[in-house]
């Protein structure tokens, strides 16, 4: 793993990976049909097709900019077009904040329909293996302490943070949940806002 990822890997955890492994078949489906989902109906989809997959089973679309953020850091390893540009807001019709402020993804979209996605998927199988070894395992939080960790952080940093962080309030108790501390949950809410 190139040194200059290094930091995109330790906000990664192992159901991000599993849920990426999960969506990225499905994203290079939808490039070969040329069509677009939402993130709910990426979930969705993802549930249909992986019906005994717990962490797909537990999946949310608001966290799902999260998930994306794995296939999006193998397309750009490999120099590939971003599937990840396939998924949209519902609300905007449009890929989510994270990854407008970026790219153009009307652009991003036509590299992505036009080029062969037939020989890449044993390629991130690989990707995901590695991707499992290397990132660094967290300690999960029951819903409840998780609740209240966020509550207390969200009291003691109210004044600093935006009034529209209260709409990210279930991605952050989920990010608390799978290990990350409260002050990393809010900031992962407000980078990858949906």
């Amino acid at each position: 793993m190139p040194k200059t990822h290094q930091s995109q890997y330790s906000k990664v955890t192992l159901v991000d990976v599993q849920l990426a492994s999960s969506y990225f078949p499905l994203l290079v489906d939808l490039a070969k049909h040329k069509h677009c989902l939402t993130y709910g109906e990426l979930v969705e989809r993802a549930k249909q097709e992986y019906p005994d997959r717990p962490a797909v089973q537990k999946a949310i679309a608001v966290s799902t900019g999260r998930r994306l953020d794995v296939v999006r850091m193998f397309t750009s390893e490999r120099e590939l077009p971003d599937l990840t540009s396939l998924v949209i807001n519902k609300g905007s019709g449009e890929c989510g904040i994270g990854f407008t402020r970026s790219f153009n993804p009307k652009a991003a979209r036509e590299e992505v329909f036009s080029f062969d996605w037939s020989t890449i998927a044993t390629d991130f199988d690989g990707f995901v293996k590695n991707t499992e070894t290397a990132i660094k395992p967290r300690k999960s939080v029951k819903e409840a302490k998780a609740l209240e960790l966020m509550f207390s952080h969200y009291q003691q940093n109210k004044a600093s943070l935006p009034p529209s962080i209260r709409e990210s309030r279930e991605q952050i108790v989920e990010c608390i949940m799978e290990g990350f501390s409260p002050e990393e949950a809010f900031a992962l809410a407000q980078q990858n806002g949906v």
